[in-house]
């Protein structure tokens, strides 16, 4: 197949109404979906919203911060999120209960009271105090993180920053393993191979970035992006980069020769994120976006 045949066929879907409602309202601030497509999580003002994709419905709203969520992430198990806020916090959330699960980085918080349901009728479980854990008092500041992903393993979670630094976590204790000067800007978008050495970074500079994480080593800097880069996924065979954001177009990258491959037109000339769905054990495979607007892209 011809480079610019890939992923040509697109379907549209609606996503939730009130996520959609939220977007249009500039209520949201971050999304990401769950590994296995299944979830899809949207931080905004101070909350975090959880929903099933399946059927639109919202399954979870996450209280606890105290300012706007500026990054989330799932973890590879699927309901495990991670959250940062400008409350200068770095939280880990389990998002089947909807309680806290610990305070990575920054003061721990205590909820008063807790609502005992949300606006939308869902019920909300109270943060749970017994079970939440301040794990760190690192000197990193988690209000200026804009980017999360975690391991493969889920035994760390690496941030990208507003100083242009990414920042690798260890979740049992909290520590600040490694951090690496990444980009002449903010790192907005990171995205792990399926082996978990490559990670590819994407920033206000309008660059993607490809590192060998253990070694610090850039193994490359693409620079076909004319704004910023929000998005970035791998293939499930890790052998394509697709990366997008603010100009009008997905791109994608032979991650084999380090080069570009094709351009894909990106509805209402902007990304929130990107994710690859399907099996890897053949040769199907799906790209999916999320627009401005928020519709979702399924394509083939």
């Amino acid at each position: 197949m011809d480079n610019n045949e890939l992923f040509s066929s697109n379907t549209q879907c609606e996503l939730p109404p009130s996520f959609k409602e939220r977007l249009n309202k500039k209520q949201i601030t971050d999304i990401a979906f769950s590994p296995d497509g299944s979830r899809l999580a949207a931080g905004g003002d101070d909350r975090i919203w959880v929903y099933d994709l399946s059927n639109s419905a919202q399954i979870a709203m996450l209280a606890g911060h105290l300012d706007r969520v500026r990054a989330v992430a799932f973890g590879p198990d699927n309901h495990t999120l991670a959250s940062a806020s400008e409350d200068r916090t770095l939280r880990l959330w389990d998002t089947d209960t909807a309680n806290e699960i610990a305070t990575i980085a920054g003061e721990s918080s205590s909820l008063v009271s807790a609502l005992a349901s949300s606006p939308d009728g869902v019920p909300l479980i109270a943060w749970n105090e017994e079970t939440a854990r301040l794990l760190s008092g690192s000197t990193a500041d988690p209000s200026r993180i804009r980017a999360l992903i975690f391991s493969a393993d889920g035994d760390t979670l690496v941030s990208g920053g507003v100083d242009g630094k990414i920042r690798v976590w260890e979740l049992e204790t909290g520590r600040q393993l490694s951090s690496i000067a990444a980009h002449d800007g903010l790192v907005l978008s990171l995205a792990f191979s399926s082996d978990g050495k490559l990670l590819a970074s994407g920033g206000s500079d309008t660059t993607v970035r490809l590192w060998e994480l253990d070694s610090k080593h850039l193994l490359s800097t693409f620079t076909a992006h004319s704004d910023s880069v929000n998005a970035l996924a791998f293939s499930l065979d890790s052998q394509i980069l697709a990366s997008g954001g603010r100009d009008p177009e997905i791109r994608l990258w032979d991650v084999k020769v380090m080069g570009h491959m094709s351009n894909i037109p990106a509805p209402e000339g902007f990304v929130w994120e990107l994710a690859f769905w399907g099996s890897d054990q053949t040769d199907q495979q799906q790209l999916v976006s999320i627009s401005r607007n928020g519709t979702l892209s399924i394509r083939e």
